[in-house]
């Protein structure tokens, strides 16, 4: 099955507290410190939190404080059932190297890659029909998985389709798949430099197409682990692959190949791999509201730059009163209203407004899940011996 229209172009270290105006929410018992969250209403028994934009040279760390009833700790978006108990939450971050990837054509390719020092795996993101490997690593969304995955010991590598026309991959089984050709004479050539070494755990994380495509990838390859998003894998390869898969598909996805009945597939294939015994995950991923400080993670716009452009959006119309999008973003002409001087940065408001509508478009919230996952397998495969 072909995928078109992707909607993507785009060690152990001491922990910090950073300490910022706590929002203390009068009619709820819960109080979130270096983040934020939405009124409660009374019946509710879910409130979504989110982590301030983490500072430079820091990635977002964990929750901490009464966590109990927190679903995740380690992500920088999560939900809290706030009516328990009185809860008070706090943002940690820990510092994170700062990187940069090398361009490198191969074998007639694009390649843009970060490799540290005794990685702790090596991550091949394929991008969405369309896309680039430089649309997968400067996309916000996208660039805060990459922040994390090197935060957290790995390397990443992203390369080009070979079909610059389309930004399609090829599904043709190998040795005719020029894509799968690709992957791996970028590993031969990185081992015989010493840039990875045979022991490094490859995995892979793909968007959209290139979700379809890294199943086949990790099959073929013999890769540690595959994270596909917003897509499902190869029905050919599905029923014969031991590869661990966690999929992450969005709940009003709204391309024509997935929508809802390719979160189906999905979670079909993920049940089957399980049946099998295989490691698998299946994770929807729902819409949320834009709170006023959601904006305040694309580079260069200040926290009263984001609360801007949401008073944009609500004063237009295109919020409810939980501040839900009212409409796929897609669908409307929410760019008529955004101030002049952030007009500038409508293609990165797109992709926070497409994950807050959970439209089909790559999103940052299960980050912590996906390279947990990644470490799980990781370690499942040591324990095998392989």
């Amino acid at each position: 099955m072909i995928l078109r229209k992707s909607s993507l172009f785009p060690a152990t270290l001491a922990l910090i507290f950073l300490t910022f105006p706590a929002i203390s929410l009068a009619q709820t018992n819960l109080t979130v410190t270096n983040g934020s969250t939405v009124p409660v209403r009374v019946r509710e028994r879910r409130a979504n939190i989110w982590a301030d934009p983490s500072p430079t040279n820091m990635v977002f760390d964990r929750w901490v404080g009464d966590t109990t009833l927190v679903e995740d700790a380690t992500s920088a978006s999560s939900f809290v059932n706030p009516r328990s108990k009185n809860i008070s939450l706090t943002a940690t971050y820990k510092p994170a190297p700062p990187w940069s990837y090398t361009e490198e054509t191969i074998n007639g390719v694009d390649v843009l890659y970060y490799i540290p020092q005794n990685p702790t795996g090596i991550i091949f993101r394929f991008h969405g029909s369309g896309g680039s490997a430089q649309s997968t690593l400067s996309s916000v969304e996208s660039r805060l998985f990459s922040n994390d995955a090197v935060a957290a010991g790995y390397g990443i590598i992203a390369l080009d389709s070979t079909d610059r026309v389309t930004g399609d991959w090829s599904f043709l089984p190998p040795p005719n798949n020029p894509d799968i050709n690709n992957v791996q004479a970028i590993i031969t050539n990185f081992t015989q430099r010493g840039l990875i070494s045979p022991s490094d755990p490859l995995l892979a994380q793909g968007t959209s197409r290139g979700g379809v495509f890294s199943s086949m990838v990790v099959y073929f390859l013999n890769f540690r682990a595959d994270a596909i998003y917003i897509a499902y894998g190869v029905d050919a390869v599905m029923p014969l692959t031991t590869v661990p898969t966690i999929f992450c598909v969005a709940a009003n996805d709204d391309q024509d190949l997935v929508g809802p009945e390719g979160n189906q597939r999905a979670y079909t294939q993920s049940m089957n791999l399980q049946i099998r015994g295989i490691m698998s995950s299946f994770n929807k991923h729902p819409a949320s509201p834009v709170y006023p400080e959601r904006f305040w993670r694309l580079a260069n716009l200040t926290k009263t730059d984001s609360h801007n452009i949401y008073n944009a959006l609500k004063a237009g119309g295109f919020l409810d009163g939980r501040d839900y999008l009212l409409d796929n973003p897609r669908n409307t002409n929410w760019q008529a209203v955004i101030p002049l001087q952030y007009q500038p940065y409508i293609s990165g408001i797109t992709t926070i407004l497409g994950a807050a509508y959970a439209n089909h478009g790559f999103y940052s919230d299960y980050n912590s899940r996906v390279l947990r996952f990644y470490s799980d397998a990781i370690n499942a495969s040591k324990n095998r011996g392989r």
